[in-house]
């Protein structure tokens, strides 16, 4: 199946990379930040195509076409066909295309492809995280005050006026807080170990599956903020060795909702 998934992501991606820099019309969401084109639209429908071609007794829940269906039960893939969108009309090229597979909301299978940087990521529970072919494992064992962390903006005011509060707090903590605008990216590079810790609120699940298995196959403690344990449903993250995780979420939840 991984192998599959891999190559309808790598597809997907040329597609995207065909769109790059010649968008006809851009569309905006909840917010002005909130964006989508032609290019969200086709790569949606070609990977949804495929994976129901190669695989047509599960379903595809994608965030394009997303008509509240519950990837919980059963068996699914969750779809985000460009994780990154504003980066992308933006012509910043740090943007990906996400699949996930999953069992009664378990997440089994995951791939995170970036088109213009032609590097694959995927994971397969209990069998380790790979980039493009090669094994990859997080093995930073940092104090927090040595980390440079990721995050995103949500897409909702309480959201963002929250985020405002946590990077303020988390900045002083740690070298320097980033944000590159793709969530499934930024766990995929946290899982080859180019950047140390990462939180972010405001997700779906389409957002964060892939990406959270390419980081817990790669060593990485992930949960969510509020509870123990990681769900999908909360919309929320904290990645991060494990040397400075419980560092990371003390921080956070001390920054009031």
């Amino acid at each position: 199946m991984i192998e599959k998934m891999v190559e309808i992501a790598r597809n997907a991606g040329n597609l995207l990379k065909r769109y790059f820099g010649s968008l006809k019309e851009v569309r905006t969401k909840a917010i002005a930040s909130d964006v989508f084109s032609e290019a969200d639209l086709e790569s949606q429908k070609l990977i949804t195509e495929s994976l129901m071609k190669v695989f047509p007794n599960v379903k595809v829940i994608g965030e394009e076409n997303y008509k509240g269906e519950d990837y919980k039960l059963g068996r699914a893939f969750l779809v985000d066909p460009l994780d990154g969108s504003l980066n992308y009309i933006h012509r910043f090229p740090f943007y990906s295309v996400s699949i996930a597979y999953l069992e009664d909301g378990k997440v089994l299978a995951g791939v995170v492809h970036l088109p213009e940087y032609d590097e694959t990521f995927y994971a397969e529970n209990g069998r380790g995280a790979f980039l493009n072919g090669e094994r990859i494992f997080s093995n930073k064992n940092i104090p927090i005050e040595e980390s440079m962390i990721i995050t995103g903006w949500p897409y909702n005011i309480e959201g963002i006026r929250w985020t405002y509060r946590a990077v303020e707090a988390v900045n002083e903590k740690v070298h320097e807080i980033r944000i590159l605008g793709s969530c499934a990216a930024e766990l995929s590079y946290l899982a080859a170990g180019r950047l140390d810790g990462y939180f972010e609120i405001g997700l779906k699940p389409w957002d964060l599956a892939a990406g959270y298995l390419i980081a817990t196959e790669a060593g990485l403690k992930v949960s969510s903020i509020t509870t123990e344990g990681f769900d999908m449903e909360l919309g929320e993250i904290v990645a991060a060795p494990e040397s400075f995780h419980e560092d990371l979420i003390k921080i956070l939840r001390s920054v009031s909702r």
